[in-house]
């Protein structure tokens, strides 16, 4: 089924109308998180508390907003000297090499150089980039480029002003952790939602099989478009598109997800991914987004069970 498929929202889908999810949103990670679970009052207080310590916890560790940060201080040394990475950092930073390979470079955490030169993390004036702009910043930009040591957990740059963006993982790390320590508070159904990566719980609402799930049209994103997405309980899906977040220079509107390779603002409007976990859901559609059909092609060989849709 082709969808024009942009942020998921979780539609409420049970069959009596006092089963309806009960439903709680804070701020993280320069988005809105939303948990959604089918219980109690009191439930939904302790899914509130354990799922924002989980966000919080990773949002400390790979805010590029707080200088304080372990990614905010790797970034800040790794030119000089060996980082010695906290085992959630190296867990992140391994999955991202790992999606680097599998993805024919396509995903990248070294971009951070190129959303800088873009404007997305300090402003620029009105005028796009110059190819002779995007050429030097390149230079900075690869995961080739980085010296890790798995013995001693250590990461170093083999260039000058590298800098790591965790962008396009730590979101859905994030909501797989909530989504866990969700259920170790006894919750079985439900949904935690950061920013349209979503993480379901391991049981289907009442009364039915799967969790429904409307897409926005990336051309009107207050509406959504009349089909729907039936998603089954312990599964992820996740969104990337130009539709929320971008700039717009000398009256054109560029995307975020850049390309590690051109340096170029990726042409797709929006890739929804639906698999097993966030965080795999989160890397995939940051890759397909920026790929072509031959990343597609080779994810889907290494991971069958991927399903991918897109919107040009």
């Amino acid at each position: 089924m082709l969808l024009a498929a942009a942020a998921a929202v979780l539609f409420y889908n049970a069959r009596r109308q006092d089963t309806r999810p009960l439903r709680a949103e804070f701020p993280v990670m320069g988005t809105i998180c939303s948990i959604s679970i089918y219980g109690s009052e009191a439930q939904l207080n302790s899914a509130l508390a354990a799922g924002k310590a989980e966000f919080d916890r990773v949002n400390a560790a790979c805010s590029l907003y707080n200088p304080g940060s372990e990614l905010s201080l790797l970034n800040a040394t790794a030119s000089h000297r060996d980082f010695r990475c906290s085992e959630a950092m190296w867990f992140l930073i391994k999955r991202a090499q790992q999606a680097y390979l599998e993805s024919d470079g396509n995903f990248d955490i070294t971009v951070k150089p190129l959303m800088d030169l873009w404007g997305f993390y300090r402003k620029r004036g009105d005028t796009p980039p110059s190819a002779a702009e995007i050429r030097e910043v390149l230079k900075r930009v690869g995961f080739d480029k980085l010296i890790l040591d798995d013995a001693r957990r250590t990461i170093r740059f083999s260039v000058p002003d590298m800098a790591l963006d965790m962008g396009g993982i730590a979101k859905g790390y994030a909501a797989d952790l909530a989504m866990s320590a969700i259920v170790r508070c006894g919750i079985t159904a439900g949904v935690v939602d950061i920013g349209g990566n979503l993480r379901f719980l391991p049981e289907p609402p009442p009364g039915r099989s799967f969790y429904r799930v409307a897409v926005r049209d990336p051309e009107q994103p207050e509406k959504t478009l009349p089909e729907t997405l039936e998603i089954k309980p312990a599964m992820a899906v996740s969104t990337s598109g130009d539709y929320e977040r971008f700039v717009t220079l000398k009256g054109k509107r560029y995307g975020h997800i850049i390309s590690p390779k051109t340096g170029l603002p990726g042409k797709t409007r929006t890739v929804t991914v639906i698999c097993p976990r966030a965080l795999d859901a989160d890397v995939f559609s940051t890759s397909c987004a920026i790929g072509n059909e031959n990343t597609v092609a080779q994810l889907q060989k290494i991971y069958p069970e991927l399903q991918i849709i897109f919107v040009k």
